[in-house]
C-alpha cells in the first residue's frame, strides 16, 4: 500500500503540513510581525482589509451594493407604472362586476319574459282572462236586471264582453290544442 495513502479505500493523498488551512500571508510572517498583531487591533483589521479574499469580498459587495441600488431605481421607477395598471385593473373589475350584475338582472327578466310568452302561459292567460270576461258579462246583466242601466248600454257592453269572452275561450282551446299536437310529434 502507498504510503501516501490515507486508507486502501481512499483516493486522495493525504497531505502531512502544518500549515493546513493557514493562510499563506499569515504563514510569510515573522513571530514578532505575529505578536505584533495579536497585541494591537488597529494593525490586525488592517492587516485582515489588505488580504486578497478580504479585498475581493468588499469588492463584490460593492458591486451587490451597486445592483441593489440599481435594482430599487427601477423598482421605484415602475411603481408608477404598476399603480396605474393596479388602479386600471380595479376599475375594470368594478366594471366587470356592474356589467355582470345588469346581465344577471336582465337574465332574470328574459327568463320571466320567456315564461310569459311560453305558449303554455300564454294559452293560461286566455283561459283566466275569459273567465274574467264572462264574470264582467255577468255583472253587466246584473247590473241590467236590477236596472242600473238601460237597455241599450246593457246590449252594447254585454255583447262585447260575451264576444270577448268566447273569442278569448275560443283561442285559449285552439292553441291547447295545437300544443297537443306538437307534444305529441316530440316537440
Amino acid at each position: 500500500m502507498d504510503p501516501s495513502m490515507s486508507s486502501p479505500h481512499s483516493y486522495f493523498p493525504v497531505t502531512h503540513s502544518p500549515q493546513v488551512g493557514v493562510l499563506p500571508e499569515v504563514a510569510s510572517l515573522s513571530s514578532e510581525e505575529l505578536e505584533d498583531l495579536l497585541n494591537c487591533d488597529d494593525k490586525l483589521t488592517e492587516f485582515v482589509a489588505a488580504l486578497p479574499q478580504v479585498t475581493a469580498l468588499n469588492k463584490q459587495c460593492d458591486q451587490l451594493i451597486i445592483q441593489n441600488e440599481a435594482l430599487a431605481k427601477a423598482n421605484l421607477e415602475r411603481s408608477g407604472d404598476y399603480e396605474r395598471t393596479r388602479d386600471a385593473i380595479i376599475q375594470k373589475l368594478e366594471e366587470f362586476t356592474s356589467l355582470r350584475t345588469s346581465f344577471e338582472e336582465l337574465t332574470q327578466m328574459q327568463l320571466k319574459a320567456s315564461e310569459k310568452l311560453a305558449p303554455a302561459s300564454i294559452q293560461e292567460s286566455l283561459l283566466i282572462s275569459s273567465i274574467q270576461s264572462e264574470e264582467e258579462s255577468e255583472k253587466i246583466a246584473e247590473d241590467f236586471l236590477q236596472k242600473h242601466i238601460d237597455v241599450e248600454s246593457f246590449l252594447g257592453s254585454y255583447l262585447e264582453k260575451r264576444i270577448e269572452t268566447h273569442l278569448r275561450k275560443f283561442k285559449g282551446e285552439r292553441l291547447g290544442a295545437q300544443l297537443r299536437e306538437l307534444h305529441k310529434a316530440g316537440f
